[in-house]
C-alpha cells in the first residue's frame, strides 16, 4: 500500500487491536500526524485500547488529542444511549418496528465496546407506513424540528431516505429512515423482507428488530458507499488506501470485518442472492474486495467473484477521481479546488452530494437487469415509460431543490440567522 508509517499503523491497528499478543512497532513515528490520521477515522478509542494493553507512553499533545475524542464518544455513547432506549420502549408501545442501524447497535453487539464508534446520531429504520407514527413518538419524547437549517420534511419525503430530528440543544439526532439511499439509484431493496427476516431482540435493555446478517452486511455496505461514493470506480486504484484515510472511511470498512467475524457460518448464498434482487452487486463486491485487500477479512474467493465489480465508465470514474484528489489534499492540508469545496458544501443544507450526480446518471438510462428488477420486464415501452417517470422526477427533484432552498433562505433571513449551505451543527459534546 502506498502509505507512510503512519497511516500503515492505522491499518494495521484495524486489523490487529483484538488480538491481546499483537505488538506494534512504533519505532519513528510521527506522533502528531498518527494522532491526526487516528481521530479522522474515528479511531481513538480502538488505538488507546492498544497502546494501554502494552502499556505504550505517547507524547503528551498525541495522547491529549486521543482522549479528547475518546472522552467525546464516551459522553455521546451515554446521551444517545438513554435516548434510544427512551424511544424503543415508546415504539414498542406504539407497535413501531424498529430496526436500529450502525452506531449504538455496533458498539453493543459487534464491537462489545460500548462507546467505540457511537455515531453523531442514532439511526434508525422503520416500515415507510410508520415513518409519521415514529416522528409523532419522538415528538412526545421532546425530540422535534430544533435545527431551522434544514429544508422542510415535504423535500425529504420526496427526494431522500430519511427525516432528522434533535432535542432543543441539538446534542442528540435522530436520522428516521425508511431507506437506505434515496430514490434516484439503481437499488430496488425489498424493506418489507428485510422486517420479515428481522428477530426480536434487545438493545441496551429495550426491545427493538436486529436484521439478519445478510441484510446487516447489505445496509452497512449501502451506507458506506453512500459515504464513499468513490469507492466502486476507483477500486483498483493504488492510493485507494489513502483516500479511505483522508476520507475518513476506515472504521466503515472495520465495521464490515468485524461483523463477518463474528459470523463464522455467513449466509453467502442468501447475501448474493440480495445483492442480485436489490441491485447492489457492484456496492457490495467493491467493498467486500477493499475489506480483503487491505484488512484481509475472511471472504471466500467464490464470494468475490459472484461479485464482480463493472468497469466504471470514463468520465464517472475521472469524476470521482478529483473528488478524491480533492479529498486528500484537504486531508494533507495542500490547496483545495473552490468549485469542488463549493459543491460540498451544499451539503449542509440538501443532504446530497453534488458529485453523486455522476454516479446516479444511469437513472435516466437503466440497464436492462434494473428494469427487470424494477418493473419485471425491459423491453422498449417499458424503457421509455422509465425514462418519461425519470425525466419528471428529476425535474421535480431540480425544482424542489430551488423552491425549498430559497423557503430555507427566507426562513433563515427572518430569523437573523446565517443562510449558508454550508452551515455546519456544532453540539455541546
Amino acid at each position: 500500500m502506498p502509505l507512510n508509517l503512519e497511516e500503515r499503523i492505522v491499518f494495521e491497528f484495524a486489523h490487529e487491536w483484538r488480538d491481546e499478543n499483537y505488538r506494534p512497532d512504533l519505532g519513528g513515528i510521527d506522533w502528531p500526524r498518527f494522532a491526526k490520521v487516528v481521530t479522522h477515522n474515528r479511531m481513538a478509542v480502538l488505538a488507546l485500547l492498544i497502546l494501554k494493553r502494552n502499556k505504550i507512553s505517547i507524547p503528551a499533545e498525541a495522547k491529549k488529542e486521543l482522549q479528547e475524542q475518546a472522552g467525546k464518544y464516551k459522553r455521546s455513547a451515554s446521551q444517545l444511549g438513554e435516548a434510544l432506549v427512551t424511544y424503543l420502549k415508546s415504539a414498542e408501545s406504539h407497535n413501531i418496528k424498529t430496526i436500529v442501524l450502525k452506531g449504538l447497535w455496533l458498539c453493543e453487539q459487534v464491537y462489545q465496546v460500548p462507546h467505540i464508534r457511537p455515531g453523531a446520531d442514532i439511526d434508525i429504520l422503520v416500515p415507510k407506513n410508520k415513518d409519521e407514527a415514529c416522528l409523532q413518538t419522538l415528538e412526545e419524547q421532546g425530540i422535534g424540528e430544533f435545527w431551522p437549517n434544514l429544508l422542510k420534511d415535504e423535500y425529504f419525503t420526496r427526494h431522500h431516505l430519511h427525516q432528522q430530528r434533535s432535542n432543543p440543544d441539538l446534542s442528540i439526532w435522530f436520522e428516521i429512515h425508511w431507506a437506505f439511499d434515496h430514490p434516484y439509484t439503481l437499488l430496488t431493496v425489498d424493506y418489507e423482507s428485510i422486517f420479515e427476516r428481522a428477530r426480536a431482540s434487545s438493545l441496551l435493555g429495550a426491545p427493538f428488530h436486529e436484521m439478519s446478517p445478510p441484510d446487516l452486511i447489505l445496509s452497512l455496505a449501502i451506507h458506506l458507499v453512500k459515504h464513499a461514493y468513490y469507492l466502486p470506480s476507483l477500486l483498483d486504484f493504488e492510493t485507494l488506501p489513502r483516500i479511505i484515510l483522508a476520507d475518513g472511511m476506515l472504521m466503515y470498512f472495520l465495521d464490515i470485518l468485524e461483523v463477518l467475524k463474528q459470523n463464522q457460518n455467513f449466509e453467502w448464498d442468501l447475501t448474493i442472492q440480495l445483492a442480485r434482487e436489490w441491485g447492489a452487486v457492484d456496492i457490495l463486491g467493491s467493498v467486500l474486495q477493499t475489506c480483503t485487500r487491505y484488512l484481509n477479512a475472511p471472504i471466500p474467493e467464490q464470494v468475490l467473484l459472484a461479485l464482480p465489480v463493472a468497469s466504471p465508465r470514463r468520465f464517472v470514474q475521472k469524476g470521482m477521481a478529483a473528488t478524491a484528489d480533492q479529498k486528500m489534499a484537504e486531508f494533507d492540508n495542500r490547496p483545495v479546488n473552490r468549485f469542488w469545496h463549493m459543491l460540498m458544501a451544499s451539503n449542509g443544507a440538501f443532504i446530497l452530494r453534488p458529485i453523486r450526480i455522476l454516479e446516479t446518471s444511469a437513472y435516466l438510462f437503466p440497464p436492462a437487469d434494473f428494469l427487470l428488477r424494477r418493473y419485471a420486464g425491459s423491453n422498449l415501452l417499458t424503457s421509455v415509460a422509465h425514462f418519461l417517470r425519470a425525466l419528471k422526477n428529476s425535474i421535480l427533484f431540480g425544482w424542489d431543490t430551488l423552491t425549498f432552498g430559497l423557503e430555507r433562505f427566507i426562513r433563515l433571513k427572518r430569523l437573523r440567522l446565517r443562510t449558508s449551505l454550508s452551515n455546519k451543527l456544532d453540539t455541546p459534546l
